[in-house]
């Protein structure tokens, strides 16, 4: 579990206001798990281009998929037919604060999105998707699942000070590739707070090149019997940035 809010620098602002919510008949609904929201199950409308309303038969628009192991993301049947590279246009209110389970997958198009309100994260919630932009992670967001972004189109990733840890292995198992097979990930910036970096966060992301890291800052990067490959796979960091990321204790490898 991570303890930090994430937001994505995009341009916002002016989408969460250029067109009127989809009618309610567009989607499957139930009272979210808290019981003090809605929470969509799936979109099951023609349109491609999606606008979440903020609230559904009064109760305001609280979570946006199931988080669920059995959950296949709110646009199931762009999976299985032949609309799955459909490019949807999709807007999410800022009174979400609960992304599920594959909720946006595999999503082609632009997903406009204001993440700063958002307290959960699930699995391979945004993986495989048409996500761009830059990342930023504060402390604030409470959970994030396995795999969150990856094979996504971001730029550029800002872990703030505040955050702690990053990642995981889960008994030798799994390890989570939060922004793993990015391949336009370009630059990541690193706090001092960071204690703890494990998995495969950053790992196969071919075209990082810059890796920003506060002088002196020390990380673990997993179990003493875990080889650490948060950043195997990165061969455009030059050797400077190399011999920067070595200092904070990482002896895992650069290339495959």
């Amino acid at each position: 579990m991570k303890r930090f809010i994430l937001t994505v620098s995009a341009m916002l602002a002016m989408a969460f206001s250029c067109f009127a919510a989809n009618p309610e008949s567009d989607f499957i609904y139930d009272l979210a798990p808290d019981g003090q929201g809605v929470m969509i199950k799936e979109y099951k409308g023609k349109s491609t281009t999606v606008v979440f309303p903020d609230t559904i038969e009064g109760l305001p628009v609280t979570q946006i998929g199931e988080n669920s192991p059995y959950a296949f993301g709110v646009f199931p049947h762009t999976m299985y037919n032949k609309s799955k590279n459909t490019p949807y246009t999709i807007t999410v209110p800022k009174s979400v604060k609960v992304l599920g389970t594959m909720a946006f997958n595999g999503i082609k198009g632009k997903i406009n999105i204001d993440l700063s309100n958002i307290t959960s994260i699930g699995e391979k919630a945004f993986a495989e998707s048409d996500l761009t932009g830059t990342i930023k992670i504060s402390k604030n967001l409470k959970f994030t699942g396995p795999d969150a972004f990856r094979k996504t189109k971001i730029t550029a990733v800002i872990i703030e000070e505040g955050v702690t840890e990053l990642g995981y292995v889960d008994h030798g198992l799994s390890s989570d590739g939060m922004f793993m097979d990015c391949p336009n990930l370009k630059s990541v910036t690193l706090p001092s707070s960071l204690a703890v970096l494990r998995g495969y966060v950053f790992c196969n992301c071919p075209a990082l090149a810059e890796v920003i890291i506060p002088e002196g800052t020390k990380i673990n990067y997993g179990e003493s019997w875990v080889i650490s490959g948060v950043f195997t796979g990165c061969s455009s960091l030059p050797l400077a940035a190399r011999a920067k990321i070595k200092a904070t204790g990482y002896t895992g490898k650069f290339t495959f």
